[in-house]
């Protein structure tokens, strides 16, 4: 999903945002437990006794180095706590411990890709095709590794070598329209959404996916029935509030999406998009104010926008 939510408001982004920027890498250990509590959804009393399993597990630990299901389930903990440096650790110990744990050599490629590792993340799961080949999580995150990569040829085959082992699982028709979409072949992309949807009708990440296919393709009306019916099954879905505000962009209805962004942002606070999205709209409703002799409120429009983008750029890490 944040796939989609960036190629739309790249624009955007390109408009407001003159300075390049970087996404800040946050591991747990350099925030705050109210921060961390806040970012990764969790309260600070689940935080607490996250920490107190960490420290039984490092007790058994220590009295069996070898328990290579301890380090196992403290790599979790420490995943849970965005700890990535000491998961990778404990996962290394678990694999080293007992080669054929497949479930740790898997826990292990996904840190390496939480962390931009993707060459350790595709040779960890290479070998967890060599114990088990028909592994349909390996194939679909080696998909995902080369897709982000780039090698979007390499992942549309590791893609479809899941889908031969598992073809009812609505997720991975999702990351081949995904593949597709960045090739601009929107209408394969639109083929495969509906194949999730047609598998799994309340599958709400298909129908917000088809919506940014529609958009992408001018079809506006079919764009905010799909967003529709994500808000049906989730009416707490932000991201679907969010890229339909876009929609009411693009017709020039402004207000509109001023509002529905708005509720998107009251839903989910630290939705990066939402707020430069909001930008969007408060910056061409004050151009259209102008264009119609009724800019009074012009300065503040812009002033609202900038708000809006600075907030964004906060979320994101943007320097």
């Amino acid at each position: 999903m944040n796939k989609y939510l960036s190629i739309l408001s790249l624009a955007l982004v390109i408009m407001f945002i003159a300075a390049a920027t970087s996404i800040a890498q946050h591991e747990g250990e350099k925030l705050s437990t109210e921060e961390l509590a806040s970012q990764i959804g969790r309260s600070e009393s689940e935080l607490k006794e996250i920490d107190n399993k960490i420290i039984v597990y490092n007790e058994t630990i220590k009295s069996n180095p070898e328990d290579a299901d301890a380090h196992f389930n403290l790599g979790i903990l420490y995943e849970k706590k965005m700890k990535f440096k000491d998961a990778i650790s404990e996962y290394q110990q678990a694999v080293n411990l007992k080669p054929d744990f497949i479930d740790a050599h898997i826990n292990l490629a996904l840190v390496y890709t939480e962390r931009n590792m993707f060459g350790e993340s595709i040779n960890e799961l290479k070998q967890v095709l060599e114990i088990d080949p028909q592994n349909v999580a390996a194939h679909k995150y080696i998909g995902r590794s080369y897709e982000k990569t780039g090698m979007l040829e390499d992942a549309l085959v590791e893609y479809k070598k899941a889908l031969e082992i598992e073809s009812n699982d609505p997720e991975l028709y999702c990351y081949l329209e995904s593949v597709y979409f960045s090739m601009g072949r929107l209408d394969e992309a639109a083929a495969e959404l509906k194949k999730a949807i047609e598998i799994d009708p309340q599958f709400k990440l298909a129908h917000l996916n088809l919506g940014f296919v529609y958009y992408e393709q001018g079809k506006l009306d079919e764009a905010m029935e799909e967003y529709e019916i994500a808000i049906g099954i989730d009416p707490k879905y932000a991201d679907a509030y969010s890229v339909m505000g876009l929609v009411y962009c693009q017709k020039k209805m402004f207000d509109d999406a001023i509002a529905i962004l708005k509720k998107a942002i009251e839903i989910n606070p630290s939705l990066p998009d939402a707020h430069n999205n909001l930008g969007f709209a408060y910056w061409n409703k004050g151009l259209q104010d102008k264009d119609n002799n009724a800019d009074e409120n012009g300065n503040e429009w812009k002033k609202k926008a900038m708000r809006e983008v600075t907030i964004y750029k906060g979320l994101i890490g943007a320097k």
